[in-house]
Order: structure tokens, then sequence, then C-alpha cells
């Protein structure tokens, strides 16, 4: 199956051969002894729909309408079962509930909510006022991200700390303007680290949007602009673009990581910002 890639004016730009990019594995790196660690990513990375095409000049302006399938009937279809029940493009308040509503769509179980004692990291712990981290979302969070109560270069043990106190063994997170949930689980027996919850959200991020994700009832050609602009902006390569549209990308120009706090129903709420 070949990477999504918003259609262009002039024609279809080339897919890729690959379904993902062999370096976006993040490796965080021991600052002190140089070695690595490297999260799978094949488990939690979906295939998207490969879509017909023909050769394109090498600069895509992007149109909004697929050549091969009827526009009109795919944009009427329910948004893909892996987004959020509670989610609207339009955004929380009266338009995006009765959005909500107007899809009908069960909701999903969300976990129970954590005891009120438990807290997240004061390195991750958001403050409107005074952020306590920043990480741009597109990028590997090695090569991006500080933390304001560090005054220092980044350690590994660092991201071996737990991402809350006292440790959970699983962590829901959303973000108002993502479709998707992105679950943290540990795999040790105390409870998740800030190491597995970045690997976690740039896993998310990094996925490769499906065809119906782009072409639903949720969606109008503004949002496929807006979106299809993000693409543009993040990939620096002809090898980054071929790779298509990833989730990332619906998070348009709010990709600045900023922190987490605590939202509803047990959940956890990413907050981020214009760079």
């Amino acid at each position: 199956m070949q990477a999504f890639i918003p259609p262009v004016a002039d024609g279809w730009p080339h897919a890729a051969n690959n379904d993902r990019d062999q370096d976006d594995e993040w490796a965080v790196v021991r600052h002190d002894d140089g070695l690595h660690r490297r999260p799978s990513m094949r488990s939690s990375t979906p295939h998207s729909h490969s879509l017909t095409s023909t050769p394109s000049s090498g600069t895509a302006s992007l149109s909004r309408r697929p050549s091969t399938r009827g526009p009109a009937a795919e944009a009427a279809k329910r948004p893909p079962r892996d987004w959020r029940p509670d989610f609207s493009m339009k955004g929380p308040g009266l338009l995006g509930n009765l959005s909500l509503l107007a899809r009908s769509r069960s909701k999903s179980f969300g976990g129970k909510s954590p005891p009120p004692k438990v807290t997240i990291c004061s390195y991750i712990r958001y403050n409107s006022s005074k952020p306590p981290m920043w990480l741009d979302l597109r990028r590997q969070p090695e090569t991006s991200i500080t933390f304001r109560g560090l005054n220092r270069r980044l350690f590994h043990q660092d991201l071996e700390r737990f991402a809350c106190e006292p440790p959970v063994p699983h962590i829901r997170l959303y973000h108002v303007h993502y479709p998707w949930y992105i679950d943290v689980d540990t795999a040790n027996p105390s409870g998740v680290t800030l190491f597995e919850l970045f690997c976690a959200i740039y896993k998310s991020m990094m996925t490769q949007i499906q065809y119906g994700d782009f072409y639903n009832v949720d969606m109008n050609n503004e949002f496929r602009d807006q979106i299809g602009e993000a693409w543009a902006k993040r990939c620096r390569t002809e090898q980054e673009r071929a790779l298509g549209v990833r989730r990332v990308d619906y998070l348009m120009d709010r990709y600045i990581m900023l922190g987490i706090q605590r939202g509803r129903d047990g959940l956890w709420e990413i907050k981020t910002g214009k760079p």
C-alpha cells in the first residue's frame, strides 16, 4: 500500500515505494555514553489507501478533488472508526457539538478516571503563563525537545522519570484539534515513563493518514487546504513529500507541544501552540 498524498492541480505526485520513512524511528541518544534506543513503529503505523496517479511536474499546488472516486459520495461518508467519537473539525463549542450529533457515532471506552492525587510530571505539567516544555511535534523529540526546568543538556536518565506521580500503567491523551486518541502503555511493571510517553506521541503523529481521514462528512475544502498546506510546509525534501500526509498535519500551525494538563473523563490533554 502507498502513502496518501494530496492531489495536485497538474497531476498526481509519485507515490513512495516504501510505506514509511526508515529514518523516522525516534532514536533517543544517551548523551553521556552514545547508546541508542529505538522504539518500533511497525505495529502502530497503518498503510494508507493508494490512489491512481499520473506523473507530477515536481512542484505541487494542492487541489481537493480525487480523480477516480466520486468526491460528493466520499465526502458524505462518516469519519473513520478510529477518530475520537467526540471530535469535530469545527472544534469545541455549539457548532462542533451539532456536528457530533449529526454523525451519531457510538462513544468508545475512555477508561476510568485517575485518582485525584495523580499529578503529571513537572517537566510536562502545562502552565499557560510559563509553558514547561517546547517540542516541535513534526520532528523527532531528540532533536527538538526542551524542558524549562532543566538547566543543562538532556540526559537519557531524565526521560526515565515517570510521567505521573504516583506512576500509572496507562495514559490516554487527546488534543482538541487532533482526531485520534493517543494511548500510552508501559513496558515496565511500575508505570509510564517520559520516554514511553514521547515515543507514543511521536509514533501517532508520524502515522500516515487513510483516504477516509481526508474525505468524510466532517471535512470540507477549507480544512483539506489547511492540512495540505501544513503537509507542504513540513516536508523539506521530495522524499518526505512522497511519504504523504501524516496525522501531525491535522494540527496545522499548532504543532509546538507546550505541556499536558488534566482533561475530561480521566484523560490528559496535550496543549500546543504556534511557533
